[in-house]
Parts: structure tokens; sequence; C-alpha cells
């Protein structure tokens, strides 16, 4: 097995501050998602036809994540991504480099209800 030292490998860096980014964006919008219309990971597991226990492993690192992924659990938490590509010397001044954005409540395109509609839940 291959072990990688991360002070010696500015490649393998980048890719962990990528998992980090996009790991923290999800549960950092979860987190705001819940206060705010009560979503939970069961929400987001039924809205995406699969069960908890894929969510919470995704979510916490447990197992790795394809964009797929990616792009289901922003649609779930009705955000859309963002991701900016700085030039290595920005790099530490840039706080993330994957953002997960609130709709704009201007834009009446896509319906004023959230994708996963948690208001009718009982309990």
């Amino acid at each position: 097995m291959t072990s990688f030292n991360l002070k010696s490998d500015p490649r393998r860096r980048t890719f962990v501050r990528l998992i980090g980014d996009i790991r923290h964006a999800l549960n950092e919008a979860l987190a705001e998602e819940h206060a705010r219309r009560k979503l939970t990971k069961a929400d987001i597991a039924k809205a995406l036809k699969t069960n908890k226990s894929f969510i919470t492993r995704k979510l916490s690192g447990e197992s790795n994540m394809t964009l797929a992924t990616l792009a289901d659990l922003a649609y779930a938490l009705d955000r859309t991504i963002k991701i900016t590509l700085p030039g290595r010397d920005a790099l530490d001044s840039v706080n993330s480099i994957v953002e997960l954005q609130e709709p704009d409540p201007l834009d009446h395109g896509s319906g004023d209800k959230p994708i996963v509609d948690v208001s009718a839940r009982s309990g």
C-alpha cells in the first residue's frame, strides 16, 4: 500500500483540501437547511431514493464521492455549486474553493418551493 506524506506531496495536498472543502460545504449547507426547514439526512436520502447510511457515509468521508453524488446532494439541499480555481499563490488567502450557494430569491424560474419539502412531514 502506498503511503502519502502530505508535507512533501503538493498534488495530494490539493486533493485532500478539495475533498475537505466539499464535505465542509455540504455539512454546512445541511446544518443551515436543518435550522431553516428541519431538513435531515433521512429527508435527503428519500429525495435521492437511497438510504440514510449512504448519505451519512458521503458526508462523513467514509466513502468516496463522485461528482454525480455531489450534484445530487446539492440538488437535495436546494443549492447550486460554485467552484473557483485560484492561482496557487492566492490559495492561502482563499477560505474555500467550493461553495454551495443558496438559490437566488429573485430567480423565479425554479419555483418558490424547495426541492425537498419537509413542511408536511409529521412529528
